[in-house]
This record gives structure tokens, C-alpha cells and sequence, in this order.
């Protein structure tokens, strides 16, 4: 949109980004506001100065909204957007030569990370952990167009060398989760607005539990339509785990009440469900991990949010937890959707719990020590889950968090960096 007060001159530069003497540095809109504003008056027909009449002021008036909607638009590098709610981010899809490389070769380093993983191993265990982070570091540095590029090429490149089946379990537990996840994280760029601006970090996390628990689920059903039970499906789990079982059961590793039998159908009741926990739990790690790589790098174009006070689930989360905790007291597919549902959702609020304990430590000279004791039982443990998972439940419901600035204003704050 061309200048209403003539082409672009060193002046305009100068207005648009130098400092104006003796008044500090202005604003680009600002300054060019006030250059239509003498230049208004200058052009003004009415004789009396400092005075306009009022066709003259209505005109002036509608040059001055259309230059600065079409200065807000240059600078922002798209359309102005004039609901104030939806907060931008730069733009970084862009579809360079560059940028499509650099997302191919994060598919490529992705379906690498995939093969070994495949092979089985110490080292395939090792490399499950990071199997999503070359596909975060680049939806979250590059944008998300190459992220979701990088997945496609990824699951390409993994159904062409190894298997499509392999493939596709790829792109749904892996790719999927990981892409949605990033989406969300980047506020879910939309036609150059950010959808979500509030509680940034708990919505990430959601999105990927949303995928793996409903592919996890949609797995349940179609295996128990298709094999007529589900104790039918996951009979190979059952057997590879009664012999394991009988051989450290034969080797004394066991109590001599231990029945291998039971214990193997337990076991393949659980492994969908741990499945989906723990695959969830790797994707929150590859999030932050990935975020924190972007950041570090320069490539992060979003503020990184304070996690103890954003990480904030909607109640309905508790509520998927509760009716995981009922179907689980029936058998067959309906306890596994229950199982599932406990240990994803459950997962989420234990993270809202430690978010809690993190804002509650905040400030005290004992911090360091109170959550390295938690992270070690967490780690070395697990049962600290559970009393983690009660108090993010409760917290969706009381907001501890909120209560602690109130209750101690002068209590100095860590801040979001320690986080």
C-alpha cells in the first residue's frame, strides 16, 4: 500500500525507526502517525490555521487508519489483525529451498532414529526416547509446515525401507503426537493468528495424550472386532510374558506362589496402557527438550512461558481419569479403554501436581533439595505418581497455585528461567 503523503523518502525511514530528537525513541506506528498528522495540516484548504474543516478532517482521518493498516501489515509481513485477543508470532513456514532441506533431512534423522528402533536392543530402547525430536526441533525452530513435512517424510521413508505397517504404527504413535503437539505449542497458527495464547505448555501436553490415547483405544476396539476378544489379540503378548515369567519362576527369581499364568495375562492386559503412559510421557520430555534446543539456538520465536504457572488442565481431565478408575473394575475391552484412559489422563495431572510442588518451593532455600528427593523417588520409585496425580486433580479444582502469591506477596519469586 503506497504512502497517502507520497513515496517512501529518507524522512519516512527515519520516522519509521529513528529516534526523533529530544523525545526519545517512538514507535514506527506512532512516529508515522505523526508525519500524516503535520502532513494533514499542511495540505488542511481551511484558511484559519491549526483548524480543519470537517471534509478535510474526515479524509485526512481515513488516510490515517488505511496508513496504519497498511503499515501494521508491512511490518508484520501479512494482514493487520484486528482482533486484539489473537496475539501473532512471526510467520516462519516459509517455503524456501532452504528450509524444505533442512525439513527433509529432519525426516531423514527421524526415520534413522525410527530403524534402530525397530532393530530392537539396548540401543533401540536407548533411541525410543528421542525417537520424536528431530521432527519437534524442527516444527518448533522452522515452523510448523516443516515439521509436519519432516513427519511425512519420516513415515515415507520407514514404509518404503522396512514395512508399511511399521510405517503406519510411526506415524501414529510417533509422528502424529509429535507434530500435535508442537502445533499447540506454537499456539496453533492459523491464517497468521495464534488460537491458543493461554496455558501454552498443559494444551501441548493434552494434544499428545488426546493422539496416543485415542489411537491406543481405536487399536482395543478394531483388535477385538477382528479377533473376536481381546484376550484373542494380545495372546502373543501373554505368551512371551508366561515364558519369561516360568523362567525366572525355574531360576528361584520368583516366590514359588507366583503363577506364571496369571501374571502373563495381567501383564497383557497392561501393556496397552503402559504403552500409552509411557509413550506419552516421552513425547512431554521431547517437547520441552525440543523447545529447549530451538530456544537455546536462537530459532524459538515464542516467549518461553513460566511451565509451574502455565501448566493449567481443564477439569473435564480429572473427569477422563475418574471414568478410566470405573471401567477399570469391568473385564475384557472395556477395563483396557479404562486402563488407558487412568494412565494418560493420570499422567497429566501427575504433571499438574509437580507443577504445584515447583510454585510452592518457589523462594525457599530448601528447593533444590525438596524437588531433587522428588524427582529421585519419581524416577528411581514411582510411587510418588499417584499422590502427584490426587493433588493435580484437586488443583484443577481449588487452584493452590494461585492462593501462594496471595498468601506471601513479599516472598521473593523465583523466576521461569529456574523452571
Amino acid at each position: 500500500m503506497a504512502s497517502p503523503v507520497g513515496p517512501a523518502s529518507q524522512e519516512d525511514r527515519t520516522l519509521l525507526g529513528a529516534e526523533t530528537p529530544g523525545k526519545g525513541r517512538r514507535s514506527a506506528p506512532e512516529a508515522y502517525f505523526s508525519r500524516l498528522l503535520a502532513a494533514g495540516k499542511a495540505s488542511c484548504p481551511c484558511p484559519r490555521a491549526g483548524f480543519w474543516s470537517r471534509s478535510a478532517s474526515r479524509a485526512a482521518g481515513q488516510k490515517v487508519v488505511s496508513a496504519l493498516f497498511g503499515l501494521t501489515a508491512r511490518l508484520r509481513g501479512r494482514a493487520a489483525n484486528p482482533d486484539r485477543k489473537l496475539r501473532a508470532v512471526p510467520e516462519k513456514s516459509v517455503l524456501t529451498p532452504q528450509n524444505v532441506g533442512i525439513s527433509v533431512l529432519g525426516g531423514i534423522a527421524a526415520a534413522a532414529i525410527g530403524a534402530v528402533v525397530v532393530r530392537g536392543g539396548l540401543g533401540g530402547l536407548v533411541f525410543a526416547h528421542l525417537a520424536p525430536l528431530p521432527l519437534l526441533i524442527v516444527a518448533l525452530g522452522f515452523g510448523v509446515v516443516h515439521g509436519a513435512t519432516a513427519a511425512l517424510a519420516a513415515t515415507l521413508i520407514l514404509s518404503l525401507a522396512l514395512h508399511p505397517v511399521i510405517g503406519m504404527g510411526y506415524a501414529l504413535l510417533v509422528a502424529g503426537p509429535a507434530w500435535l503437539g508442537a502445533y499447540v505449542a506454537s499456539g496453533a497458527p492459523r491464517n497468521g493468528r495464534d488460537f491458543i495464547t493461554g496455558n501454552v505448555s498443559s494444551s501441548a501436553c493434552l494434544a499428545a495424550a488426546g493422539v496416543l490415547a485415542g489411537v491406543v483405544i481405536l487399536w482395543l476396539i478394531v483388535a477385538t472386532v477382528s479377533f473376536g476378544s481381546l484376550e484373542e489379540a494380545l495372546n502373543p503378548i501373554r505368551a512371551r510374558a508366561f515364558l519369561i515369567l516360568d523362567g525366572m519362576l525355574r531360576d528361584k527369581e520368583l516366590p514359588e506362589s507366583a503363577n506364571p499364568t496369571e501374571l502373563s495375562g495381567v501383564i497383557a492386559r497392561s501393556v496397552p496402557a503402559f504403552l500409552a503412559g509411557y509413550g506419552l510421557l516421552i513425547h512431554i520430555a521431547n517437547i520441552w527438550l525440543g523447545g529447549s534446543i530451538a530456544r537455546a539456538s536462537g530459532l524459538l520465536t515464542r516467549q518461553w512461558p513460566d511451565i509451574a504457572m502455565d501448566y493449567r488442565l481443564p477439569r473435564s481431565v480429572a473427569g477422563l481419569f475418574l471414568s478410566g478408575v470405573v471401567l477399570t473394575l469391568f473385564g475384557g475391552t472395556s477395563g483396557a479403554i479404562g486402563l488407558v484412559l487412568v494412565a494418560t489422563m493420570g499422567m497429566l495431572l501427575m504433571l499438574q501436581g509437580l507443577a504445584v510442588v515447583h510454585v510452592w518451593v518457589r523462594g525457599s532455600k530448601s528447593s533444590a533439595l525438596v524437588l531433587s528427593v522428588l524427582y529421585f523417588m519419581l524416577g528411581f520409585l514411582g510411587w510418588p505418581i499417584v499422590p502427584l496425580a490426587v493433588l493435580g486433580g484437586a488443583d484443577t479444582i481449588f487452584n493452590y497455585r494461585d492462593r501462594k502469591p496471595a498468601a506471601a506477596p513479599d516472598q521473593p519469586q523465583k523466576t521461569a528461567e529456574s523452571d
